[in-house]
């Protein structure tokens, strides 16, 4: 009998192992990497969607409140006809680019693979759901209290398999490109640099990754891996291994003579070449770089500097009117601390410090963004084709 228990233990602690080695870093070596893999990435972005709008999402980060709030802005965006060449259209099915953070990157990656069926079934699957009582509730399986012992192991990788589980039902980014669908840009942190991290083909190359094979589940678990609370999710690099060019605007950017955004950019861009120096990439909630997701919008624009390629890499090469809608679901609280004697907990001082560098970090880039983008519509403009900017939010 003694044997006999003691084989189950065996068996169920190989199975745990077993199961956590199928949760480490999933993403695949880029057999061979060549320039067509991006080179029609702008007729996507465009599909059958009007070529003078292009209308840029951002949803930011927010826990459930902002997969909520982001999913009522795509409820009031389907509600709201425009007349386009192509006839009386949704904004909804005009949008081009949604780039998400956090809790938001629920709402985008839903809606990129099934579109409008994301009404009939994002409440029930997900808003509705206890999903952090969910989560919690893994952390208490004795199954995964063996997995979690293994450093490979953490609870975004549990995560990541509950949202499979309840949401992406184990799809990829193949399954994002569907014709219809908008382009849609999933952002995390780089742990280690603190530089924003998103889940794009470009980026990829630059680690010889193949992006479609990966699961669409471990970005959002990344994008929305709140660090202490939730661990990182880990990228292996294979940099170097599939003939990948560095575009020509990356080399021209760090010869760029001030000190520029874009030249300390493309610094950060470059040390991911050396896979020597950067062999795992570990990945947390995107809102530590950009809690707005709109610093996809501004960088597009920034390294490649030349508003007229930018706007046709976006596909929308005569384009005349850029609409942004930037989704910010962050809630601003007002402490009552100051009629207190007592002082704030280590844990509320923390928080609250965390979330003012937040709130002021998303002011600057809000302002960044409407200036750049002002700034660049007045670039491509002329008298025969005018362009106009609206920023909402």
């Amino acid at each position: 009998m003694r044997n006999l228990t003691l084989s189950m233990c065996g068996i169920c602690i190989a199975l745990a192992i077993s199961g956590c080695a199928n949760l480490t870093a999933v993403d695949k070596p880029l057999s061979h990497w060549t320039p067509d893999m991006n080179r029609h990435l702008g007729e996507r972005i465009a599909g059958d969607r009007s070529p003078e709008l292009l209308v840029l999402v951002a949803f930011s980060g927010g826990g459930t409140r902002a997969a909520t709030f982001s999913y009522g802005v795509l409820k009031a965006l389907a509600a709201t006809e425009i007349t386009t060449e192509n006839g009386q259209r949704s904004i909804l099915h005009e949008i081009d680019v949604i780039s998400s953070v956090s809790g938001g990157s629920f709402t985008s990656a839903y809606y990129g693979l099934y579109g409008d069926r994301i009404f009939e079934e994002f409440e029930e699957r997900f808003l509705r759901k206890n999903v952090e009582g969910a989560l919690i509730a893994q952390m208490f399986n004795p199954i995964n209290w063996i997995r979690l012992l293994s450093s490979n192991c953490g609870e975004s990788d549990l995560a990541a398999r509950y949202y499979d589980k309840i949401l992406f039902g184990n799809a990829t980014f193949t399954d994002l490109k569907r014709p219809e669908a908008p382009l849609v840009v999933i952002n995390a942190t780089d742990l280690a640099t603190g530089v924003r991290f998103p889940f794009a083909q470009w980026m990829f190359d630059l680690l010889c990754a193949d992006l479609d094979q990966y699961p669409v589940s471990r970005a959002v678990a990344a994008s929305s891996a709140v660090p202490i609370v939730l661990s990182p999710i880990t990228l292996k690099s294979f940099a170097g291994t599939c003939g990948y060019e560095p575009p020509a605007w990356l080399d021209k950017a760090k010869k760029d003579e001030m000190v520029t955004h874009r030249k300390l950019e493309a610094r950060d861009l470059e040390g991911y070449l050396d896979q020597k120096k950067r062999p795992w990439l570990h990945l947390v909630d995107g809102g530590i770089a950009d809690n707005l997701g709109l610093r996809s919008f501004y960088n597009s624009v920034t390294l490649i500097g030349d508003p007229h390629l930018a706007f046709d890499e976006f596909g929308h090469p005569d384009v005349r009117q850029i609409l942004i809608i930037s989704v910010n679901s962050r809630a601003r609280k007002e402490p009552d601390w100051a009629l207190e004697r007592a002082a704030p907990s280590l844990a509320q001082i923390i928080g609250s410090i965390s979330s003012d560098q937040i709130d002021r970090y998303s002011v600057d880039t809000l302002d960044l963004v409407r200036s750049a983008y002002k700034n660049w519509t007045e670039q491509v403009t002329t008298s025969e084709h005018p362009v106009s900017l609206t920023l909402l939010k």
